[in-house]
C-alpha cells in the first residue's frame, strides 16, 4: 500500500465519515418533518410581515381619514370661496363645514372607532343635536379613550341649552371619573352653570378655588376674570401673583 493511502477500510471507520453517516440517515429519517417545519417557518415569516404591512397600511388609511375630518373641521368659510390651496379645505357656510367634518369622521369610524365618532358627534350639533347627543352620551357611557371627553361636551352641550339639573348631573359623573379631563377644567364648567342659573355665590366660591389653585395658569386667569365680574372684593383676597390677566375671555372651549 502506498504511503499516506487511506484504504476503503481506514475510511469506513474514520470517526468524521461515521459522523457524517449518522447525520445523514438522521436526516433521512427525518425529511419529511423537517421540509414541513421549514414551510411552517416561511409562511409564519411571510405572515408575520404581511400582516405587519397590513396593519401599517390601515393605520395609514385611518390617519389620513382623520385628517380629513380636521380639515373640513377647520375649514375656512368663505363667500367666495378663496383659492384653494394644498392641505386646506373651504366651505361657503358654517352648515357645510360642519356637515362636511360630520360625514369625514363618520367614514373614519371603521377604522378609528370612538375617536371619530367622537368627533363626528361634536360637529353634528350644530344640525342634528339630538342624534349628537345621543352618541356622545353612548361614548361617555362607555371605555374608551375619549369618554371623558364625550361627557365633557354633553354637559356642555346641555348648558348652552338651558338644561343645568342635566347639566350638573352629567359633572357630578364626570368629577367621579374624569379620566383625562383635568378636575379644575371640571370645576370651571360647574362653576359656568351656577353662574347661568344665578346661583352667583356658589359660582363665586368655585371661581376662587380655581384661581387659588391654577394660580397663573390659563383656567386660573379665566376663573379670575369671572370672579372679577361676580365678586370683585374677594380679588383682593388672592395671592397677588393671582390676580394677574383679569381682562374677561369668555368661556372655556373643549381643548383647555
Amino acid at each position: 500500500m502506498a504511503k499516506g493511502k487511506i484504504t476503503a477500510q481506514q475510511l469506513k471507520h474514520d470517526p468524521l465519515m461515521d459522523q457524517y453517516l449518522k447525520s445523514s440517515e438522521w436526516v433521512k429519517d427525518r425529511r419529511q418533518p423537517l421540509v414541513m417545519g421549514l414551510i411552517i417557518a416561511a409562511v409564519l415569516i411571510v405572515g408575520f410581515f404581511g400582516v405587519r404591512a397590513y396593519l401599517s397600511s390601515r393605520a395609514e388609511r385611518a390617519g389620513a381619514a382623520l385628517a380629513e375630518g380636521f380639515c373640513w373641521e377647520n375649514a375656512i368659510v368663505a363667500d367666495p370661496l378663496p383659492p384653494p390651496r394644498p392641505g386646506t379645505c373651504a366651505c361657503k357656510t358654517d352648515d357645510e363645514k360642519y356637515r362636511k367634518a360630520y360625514e369625514a369622521f363618520e367614514k373614519a369610524a371603521s377604522s378609528s372607532g370612538d375617536v371619530a365618532r367622537f368627533y363626528a358627534a361634536v360637529n353634528q350639533l350644530h344640525f342634528d343635536a339630538p342624534k349628537a347627543e345621543a352618541t356622545l352620551k353612548a361614548i361617555a357611557d362607555g371605555s374608551s379613550t375619549v369618554s371623558g371627553q364625550a361627557r365633557l361636551a354633553l354637559a356642555e352641550r346641555y348648558r348652552t341649552s338651558g338644561r343645568f339639573n342635566e347639566t350638573l348631573a352629567e359633572y357630578k359623573k364626570l368629577k367621579d371619573k374624569p379620566g383625562d379631563i383635568a378636575p379644575l377644567l371640571i370645576d370651571f364648567g360647574i362653576a359656568q352653570t351656577h353662574e347661568a342659573m344665578g346661583q352667583t355665590k356658589q359660582a363665586a366660591d368655585i371661581y376662587f378655588n380655581i384661581a387659588k389653585e391654577a394660580g397663573k395658569a390659563s383656567i386660573g386667569t379665566r376663573a379670575v376674570a369671572q370672579l372679577t365680574k361676580l365678586d370683585p372684593a374677594r380679588v383682593d383676597q388672592l395671592p397677588t401673583e393671582d390676580k394677574k390677566g383679569t381682562s374677561p375671555r369668555g368661556s372655556i372651549s373643549l381643548g383647555q
